[in-house]
């Protein structure tokens, strides 16, 4: 059998009587002597962390659908099914049975390989540093270093190397001033999340400070107004869009990358998941 890893698909055939598999072109398969106890998984150098997995996802979905569904797997007129799995990438998989997806898997494992320091927020820089004005063809734009904003109060917003200042404090106006500077806060975290540094939740602190600060009626938060300064800008926020080359969408009420599944910062989510692969790519044989 070939080495699993991302993107390998394999089928099988489940009876449901024996509770055993069986290798579909009936060739001697060690992941199938794996399923079915016949060695323990240190035995064959050709076993790895996926199969492991693997061997869970199966077991998890015949225990969930014998407990739920016991027409799914005990068809009196059949003993036999076929079950498919493929591993989508290192935390994701699918089990289908007879050719219809049944389950799809996500592995929490590559969060022990995540700095808990770095859960939510990466320090550094802005990485944008080319404007693009907004794309109606793909609903984008980029908010880039030295893009100014007015805000048409006397007040404006200045994106700098790594944090976005608020310009035009002090006109005697405290419901301004405190705009602008939950605005300049929030501001800085939407890029730094669009890039891949802040987790979606950062996005939040701007919410929770402005309820801290006992104003939360008048400010709303600062979703709301980041919101407002991405339609301004010609966004529609109502579906999906692009912000610095992130694809993001509003769900409940808040700003989240599309198919993020864990709400972790996408530059330590890529980061843990590519050393999560490297762990799951160890030969069972070596985890004695």
């Amino acid at each position: 059998m070939s080495i699993s890893g991302v993107g390998s698909r394999n089928t099988y055939i489940y009876n449901s009587q024996t509770g055993k598999l069986s290798s579909k072109d009936g060739q001697k398969d060690d992941f199938v002597d794996y399923f079915n106890g016949d060695i323990n998984g240190d035995e064959s150098d050709t076993l790895n962390g996926f199969d492991r997995a693997r061997k869970a996802d199966i077991e998890n979905l015949i225990e969930t659908w014998t407990q739920f569904d016991r027409n799914l797997l005990n068809d009196p007129a059949r003993e036999e099914y076929e079950i498919t799995t493929e591993i989508v990438d290192a935390v994701t998989s699918t089990v289908q049975v007879d050719g219809d997806k049944i389950f799809t898997c996500y592995s929490g494992g590559f969060f022990t390989h995540i700095d808990a320091s770095l859960l939510f927020h990466r320090e550094g820089p802005f990485l944008t540093h080319e404007h693009k004005d907004y794309d109606p063809s793909d609903n984008s734009v980029n908010i880039a270093v030295g893009d100014v904003f007015d805000l048409g109060n006397g007040c404006r917003l200045r994106v700098g190397e790594d944090q976005v200042y608020g310009e035009g404090y002090g006109n005697k106006n405290e419901e301004n001033d405190e705009r602008l500077m939950a605005l300049a806060w929030g501001l800085g975290a939407l890029i730094h999340f669009a890039e891949g540094q802040w987790s979606g939740v950062m996005l939040e602190m701007g919410d929770k400070m402005a309820s801290e600060s006992g104003r939360s009626d008048m400010l709303g938060g600062t979703t709301p107004m980041l919101l407002e300064l991405l339609r301004q800008l010609g966004v529609d926020t109502d579906r999906e869009f692009i912000l610095n080359g992130t694809k993001c969408e509003v769900r409940n009420e808040k700003i989240r990358e599309v198919g993020d599944k864990w709400g972790v910062a996408r530059s330590v989510r890529n980061e843990a998941i590519r050393k999560y692969e490297e762990e799951m790519l160890r030969p069972l044989s070596e985890r004695k």
